[in-house]
């Protein structure tokens, strides 16, 4: 009996006292790995805000037409070349250089006020306003043109083109000239040397003390 009961006391001690369940340890259902919808931390650094995405190709704008008073940021007339004053005194070169540069920017007004200081003379007897406006670019082209041009010297001052001049009327380079330089057609100047005699086109005169005689755009 002693040793049965020894033998069963030792048994106790080695076994546990609740018997384990047979579905053993549960898991949980969560997910040990990240959750997709979790968030990363913040680094900090806020992102850069107010910068416009680039647009798509910009919309063309247009070159700005003469303004009313003829003065225009892309004119014509800008298209021709230096002004030529070989053989002009120091006045009429002084007048040939700002009656360029005016026409050259299309400044109407700048003109304007030439014309009404000298008293130039205008074909038609039309005013000096009515000469340089917003719709007339081609008397500035034509200015700005014959300014380029040699000039011959008359009795009252200086001409351009010289064709216009007796001197040079019949002379084929010079009216060759005139229609190189754009300011009559061939088939113009065939008509004007049966019709008129000489050149009726385009002209431009200044006189040795500097004044601006005359300018006409035909005839």
């Amino acid at each position: 009996m002693l040793l049965a009961a020894l033998a069963l006391a030792g048994c106790s001690d080695d076994e546990p006292t609740v018997a384990p369940s047979g579905s053993g340890p549960t898991t949980s259902a969560t997910s040990a790995g990240p959750s997709a919808s979790t968030s990363p931390p913040s680094s900090g650094t806020a992102a850069p805000s107010g910068t416009a995405e680039p647009s798509g190709a910009a919309t063309p704008t247009l070159p700005p037409a003469p303004s009313a008073s003829g003065t225009a940021a892309s004119c014509p007339a800008g298209k021709a070349g230096a002004v030529n004053v070989t053989g002009l005194s120091s006045a009429a070169a002084a007048k040939a250089r700002a009656l360029h540069t005016a026409a050259k920017a299309c400044n109407g007004k700048a003109l304007i006020a030439i014309a009404t200081k000298d008293g130039t003379g205008f074909a038609g007897e039309r005013p000096a306003s009515a000469t340089f406006t917003a719709s007339s670019t081609q008397n500035y082209t034509w200015l700005a043109t014959l300014l380029t041009m040699p000039q011959v010297a008359t009795f009252d001052g200086s001409v351009a083109p010289r064709v216009f001049s007796e001197d040079f009327k019949e002379n084929d380079a010079e009216w060759t000239a005139a229609v190189n330089a754009g300011l009559i057609t061939s088939a113009q100047a065939a008509d004007m040397k049966k019709t008129d005699g000489g050149y009726t086109g385009p002209r431009v005169g200044i006189a040795e003390d500097g004044t601006w005689t005359f300018f006409t755009h035909g005839r």
